[in-house]
């Protein structure tokens, strides 16, 4: 398996080092290390020589800080390399990404300089985004048990398959949630804001919706059993954001797992701003599938 680790030696992306550094990946694995230096506005060749000095000093803290994390990572089974890349983070990490056509890219949810400030900053954001692989973005150095949100789409079917196939993903629990956001259930049947409801009616479609999402973690669910998980089916009513996050507590699960359509924007993610807001929320790791992309690896 090729894993692709994007650090900057941050205390969040030393916590995903040791997340990594926990995980039992398949053998053999190829763990690569990547750390982007962002290059100098509007540097001018002529003016190069003026900063060869100040590259060469960030060169060689990087250097320190890459043979770190190849040391802290190093197992029997894995091959370890390092790399330093001087551009743009974000494009960097997503074209290193399909250049070495890794499996899956580990982020830590913060971090500082060329990594993002905070998980929603333009590089974290658009790592997610353009990633050609699923994107592990980790809060946690361990994991324990496996959260996977599902909907009934097939981007959720997609995190489902990452969850089968991945084996390190696989030896968890895993607990499949599924969310019944009864508050939608009023406008649907009044989507005028008349008051107009029929009480019959609104019991009725609240218990479709239930069922529903029931039959949609369970069916999931037992899918994975047939592959030979430990999966448990778990529905809950409320705000999807906040009940995949409960589930997660409730589950004692460190990681959630969610799809992603594969198109341009955070807001186009499977469950929609959900999705965004499991990211932006949750204080487990969560790991986004995009596309096809899950599909690259299997045991």
């Amino acid at each position: 398996m090729k894993v692709l680790f994007a650090t900057d030696a941050s205390p969040d992306a030393l916590r995903a080092q040791s997340l990594i550094a926990s995980i039992a990946w398949p053998v053999p694995s190829r763990i690569q290390v990547l750390a982007v230096a962002p290059t100098i506005d509007g540097m001018l060749d002529e003016h190069a020589s003026r900063y060869e000095t100040l590259y060469e000093r960030i060169r060689e803290g990087i250097d320190l800080e890459l043979s770190d994390a190849q040391q802290a990572l190093r197992a029997p089974g894995r091959e370890i390399a390092t790399t330093l890349l001087f551009g743009r983070p974000a494009s960097a990490i997503v074209e290193e990404a399909c250049r070495t056509e890794a499996d899956v890219i580990v982020v830590g949810s913060r971090g500082r300089g060329p990594i993002a400030t905070a998980l929603l900053g333009s590089v974290s954001a658009e790592v997610v985004d353009h990633a050609p692989c699923p994107v592990l973005v980790a809060r946690t150095s361990t994991l324990r048990g496996v959260v996977l949100a599902v909907d009934g789409s097939d981007c959720a079917r997609e995190a489902e398959e990452v969850i089968a196939t991945w084996p390190f993903l696989a030896a968890p629990a895993v607990t499949v949630v599924s969310v019944a956001n009864l508050a939608t259930v009023a406008s649907m049947l009044d989507p005028f804001g008349t008051g107009a409801v029929d009480a019959d009616a609104y019991q009725e479609m609240i218990d479709e919706m239930r069922a529903a999402h029931e039959r949609v973690a369970r069916e999931a669910a037992r899918r994975l059993s047939a592959r030979g998980l430990s999966a448990t089916p778990l529905t809950m009513d409320g705000g999807p954001v906040s009940s995949i996050i409960d589930g997660a507590r409730l589950a004692g699960a460190d990681l959630i797992v969610v799809g992603t359509r594969g198109r341009t924007g955070l807001a186009r993610l499977a469950l929609g701003s959900v999705a965004r807001g499991v990211l932006t929320h949750a204080p487990t790791s969560v790991l986004v599938v995009r596309g096809t992309a899950s599909r690259r690896w299997s045991t």
